[in-house]
């Protein structure tokens, strides 16, 4: 929104100083402070000689103020500028009241296709907070490249293949039951998984205090056998394929329950189980490129060079592994999408494995391997599936939904307004767990704690809900409708300017984010400005005001809520008119 200022100092700068437009444009920016001026220019990003300080008060006394920029004052090696507010007012409340939940989009990703790979969860594992953070970064990821106009692809390549798949049918043979399977299957599987784990640990430890002979006499271990169950999977063996087959199918019609209630949507479910024709092709690519090498009947790719070891591809056992499948996958990928950019959201955990993956398809020459990109994200430590310790995801929203509605009941009188406390309870659940999430930068760990989750207090996510909720009934209430055409010029105040300046930079924001694909910094700015409304909301009224003055705070108010809502949309959280 301040392109056409920006512009204009560029422009009269430039001819004042000899320095091309194209340099004083971008050392152009927005005051941190107001109060000294609206917009800033920088004056060592110019590279001028002399004295910086000087150059800046020669350049302020020689600028001609006009209509747009009214004024010019040097602060050191600064120039401070002072706009026409009302113009910069009224472009900005008109541009979101003609956009509406587009405001701030671009085109700039126009035919272009991006696949966004994420949440990816363990087949017959439940879902829980570590398999959340791909899942809301994700969605995160894939809606604002729709924002900036690519043409986005959200895919769930879910981990359904593998020795665990022979652990957990070895389980389901000593510890299931097929009444719990048929009663709660993600509840059943995930008990078998810890009780089956267990008793491989046991047998582990027991083992190692043996000699060979008489670890060989006691028979294949359970991993052994687990081993054995997976390769008969591999070669197509009926039974072992129908087992896990339905172990699958239950497993991902619970995620599609889960993602529903996230308000996650997939454009594709694959796997690793889907990857075909394409992991025989990567292993002949891999032959005769003269990667591969053979180790006591394995087969390896050698990147110490790159300072990545050695890659396993294929166990002694003709077996597959991780890495073979993706390389299968990526190639089966770009023949069928013809993708621009492709991108893994997956934990820090498996940085090594994302570079062994690209530097791989890089070496084996394939023109589109620096379309690769990996997003990683921090761990959510004091959880650990094969010791049982893992905190459900079911179980944080029950939680969470539960504790708001013991908010909600406090306040009797607004509690029985609400059409729908039991859903609103459930979207202030959810807004909770996913902001406290997205809070920070994305790479940070942390660790799992009801009370951070359940925190309520402060900057969090039913905070934001509750500043769009108000601006819904200050709306509702009024004497006076959305007026685009409302006099701005009476926005005078200074908690005014800061919500104007506020709302003018969410399209800063979006493009930020795309470089970045950091969720935080939508989130600390949406803070930020229902921090700003906050502040306005006993002196800026709209109740019992004249009409002209009510209907430029009205459009002011409704702005905002429209960007609150538009950046809650964006972060994956339905915004709520009522609580």
């Amino acid at each position: 929104m301040y392109d056409t200022f920006k512009t204009a100092i560029a422009t009269q700068v430039s001819a004042l100083s000899g320095v091309s437009a194209e340099i004083v444009e971008p050392a152009v920016g927005v005051s941190n402070n107001t109060a000294n001026g609206d917009l800033t220019l920088t004056v060592p990003r110019l590279r001028m000689k002399g004295n910086p300080a000087q150059i800046a008060k020669t350049l302020a006394e020689q600028f001609q103020a006009d209509d747009m920029v009214t004024g010019a004052e040097a602060a050191g090696p600064y120039i401070n500028f002072r706009i026409n507010r009302t113009v910069l007012t009224r472009s900005v409340l008109q541009a979101v009241h003609a956009t509406g939940p587009k405001y701030g989009w671009t085109n700039e990703g126009a035919g272009k296709r991006v696949i966004v790979e994420f949440s990816s969860p363990n087949i017959a594992k439940p879902f829980h907070a570590g398999h959340l953070r791909s899942t809301i970064i994700g969605n995160f990821i894939y809606k604002l490249h729709k924002a900036h106009g690519w043409d986005a692809i959200s895919m769930n390549y879910l981990g359904d293949w593998g020795k665990q798949y022979g652990l957990l049918a070895l389980g389901f043979e000593r510890f299931g039951s097929e009444e719990e399977l048929v009663a709660d299957p993600i509840k059943h599987l995930f008990d078998v998984y810890v009780k089956v784990s267990a008793a491989a640990a046991e047998e582990a430890d027991r083992i190692k205090d043996m000699d060979a002979e008489t670890a060989a006499a006691a028979g294949p271990t359970i991993q052994d056998q687990a081993r054995a169950y997976f390769k008969s999977m591999e070669d197509g063996d009926e039974s072992a394929l129908a087992l896990w087959q339905r172990f699958r199918t239950l497993s991902i019609e619970k995620y599609k329950q889960i993602y529903a209630r996230l308000g996650v949507h997939f454009d594709v479910y694959s796997g690793e189980s889907q990857v075909g024709e394409g992991m025989t092709r990567a292993i002949q690519m891999l032959t005769d490129t003269g990667l591969l090498i053979e180790d006591k009947g394995a087969k390896l790719v050698d990147l110490t060079e790159h300072k990545l070891d050695k890659a396993l591809v294929q166990k002694s056992d003709g077996t597959t592994l991780y890495l073979t499948r993706d390389i299968g996958a990526a190639i089966e990928r770009y023949e069928k999408y013809n993708f621009d950019k492709i991108i893994y959201v997956v934990a820090s955990q498996q940085d090594h494995h994302l570079k062994q993956l690209f530097k791989t398809v890089e070496l084996l020459g394939l023109p589109y391997a620096d379309r690769f990109e990996h997003i990683n994200y921090g761990l959510v430590n004091g959880m650990s599936t094969r010791k049982g310790t893992v905190v459900f995801l079911d179980d944080m929203l029950h939680e969470s939904k539960e504790k708001m509605h013991d908010v909600m009941r406090a306040n009797e009188a607004k509690y029985k307004d609400v059409a729908d406390p039991d859903h609103i309870a459930d979207v202030l659940g959810m807004s909770a767990i996913v902001i406290q999430d997205m809070a920070a930068r994305r790479i940070k760990n942390y660790t799992f704690d009801w009370g951070r989750i359940l925190n309520f207090e402060g900057d969090t996510g039913p905070y934001l809900q509750y500043a769009h909720a108000r601006l819904c009934s200050l709306e509702r209430k009024s004497h006076v409708k959305v007026n685009p055409d409302a006099d701005v010029s009476l926005l005078t105040e200074e908690v005014t300017r800061d919500i104007i300046n506020q709302i003018s930079l969410y399209p800063d924001i979006l493009a930020a984010s795309i470089k970045s694909l950091e969720p935080c910094t939508v989130v600390q700015y949406i803070l930020k400005l229902s921090h700003s409304i906050s502040s306005a909301w006993e002196t800026i009224k709209v109740r019992g005001e004249a009409d002209d003055v009510a209907e430029a705070r009205l459009l002011m108010y409704w702005s905002a809520r429209t960007v609150i809502g538009n950046a809650l949309t964006l972060l994956g959280l339905e915004p709520v008119e009522a609580m």
